[in-house]
């Protein structure tokens, strides 16, 4: 086992195949505020990290090389096992949220997870990642 504890989500990072129309998502449609931008990476600031360290969302270019060299070039759901991830909203964001997907014709869905006490709304990026808007409500009955 690696030792030491983990404080919080470091980053997340996506690779894309348009950087131009991702970037504009993620930052006039989700909201993110973007720390640097670049044709081959965005970096966005989701919250407050660890020692400041933020936690973050990338974008990186699909023809920019992994940690490991690979360069991925053909981008495509078979190509990833990534299902979704989420981002943790206020219970009471969550209505004014579902409105705005309306507003901005989004297609969404919710789903309740009892068992947690979260409440979630799903949508779709772009480029088809699937993003969970999540929040806890100690209200929801098991």
């Amino acid at each position: 086992m690696i030792k030491g504890k983990i404080k919080s989500l470091g980053e997340i990072v996506i690779r894309v195949n348009n950087m131009k129309i991702m970037t504009e998502f993620y930052h006039q449609t989700i909201g993110l505020e973007v720390i640097r931008n670049s044709e081959k990476f965005t970096f966005f600031k989701i919250a407050e990290g660890n020692a400041g360290h933020h936690q973050t969302l990338a974008l990186f270019h699909k023809e920019n090389p992994t940690a490991f060299e690979e360069k991925l070039n053909d981008i495509n759901s078979k190509n990833s096992s990534l299902h979704h991830f989420a981002l943790e909203i206020a219970k009471e964001d969550y209505d004014i949220f579902l409105l705005k997907c309306e507003e901005l014709n989004l297609e969404s869905t919710t789903e309740v997870f009892p068992w947690i006490k979260w409440k979630s709304v799903f949508i779709k990026d772009p480029e088809n990642n699937i993003i969970e808007f999540v929040c806890y409500d100690e209200n929801i009955q098991e």
